[in-house]
Formats: C-alpha cells, structure tokens, sequence
C-alpha cells in the first residue's frame, strides 16, 4: 500500500539537526568556496600569460629575417601565379634569343663563305 502524504504528517515530523551534520555541511560549503576561489586565480593567471601563438614564434620562427612571406593561401595563390607567367615570360625570350643567335650563325657562315 502506499502511503499518503499529507501536510499534517509533514508539518508533524520533527526535523533535527545534529552538529555533526551541521560541521559537516560547513566543511563542504567551505570546500566549494575554496575550490571556486582557486578556479578563478588559476584562470585569471592564465589569462596573464602569453598566448600560445607568440611562444611559436619566439621559440620557432619560421620566418627568417629579411624574407616577405606570404600570409595567407590566397596571397601565396597569387604570386606564385604571377610567378608562373613570369616564367612563361622568360621562356619566349629565351626561345626569341635562341632564334636570333642561330641568325647570327647563319650570318656568320655566309660572312665565311664570301670573304674567301
């Protein structure tokens, strides 16, 4: 059967506390203030220190002195596009000048044959 629950029989129980209860509830409410208190140290120290990226790069530079790296992909992207139509420049010079110096062989074999 189950019991019933009325105002009455709450109102009518007699509630104690002993001191043992008592030190003990102050002992835990003390604890948890004192953990809480050592969180909120250990969090503002941690705000304090330097962040992880500027310990990277003292500790690890990878960008020597005197170079201009790119910053991000898309710059990296950009230049090294630019850099391929550099080449591609470069190329057709040199297939320009190899053209002009077979020229000048030519040139030079027929200066041969008619001065002797």
């Amino acid at each position: 059967m189950a019991k019933e629950l009325s105002e009455e029989k709450i109102l009518g129980s007699k509630f104690t506390l002993s001191l043992q209860t008592i030190i003990t509830g102050a002992i835990g409410l003390s604890s948890l203030f004192g953990m809480y208190y050592a969180l909120q140290a250990d969090i503002q120290e941690a705000k304090e220190l330097p962040t992880l990226e500027s310990l990277y790069e003292s500790e690890y530079p990878s960008k020597p002195q005197g170079y201009n790296h790119p910053a991000s992909y898309e710059q990296y992207k950009q230049q090294v596009g630019s850099l391929q139509e550099t080449q591609d420049e470069i190329y057709e010079m040199v297939e320009e000048l190899q053209e002009d110096i077979e020229e000048l062989k030519q040139q030079v074999i027929n200066l041969r044959i008619a001065v002797q």
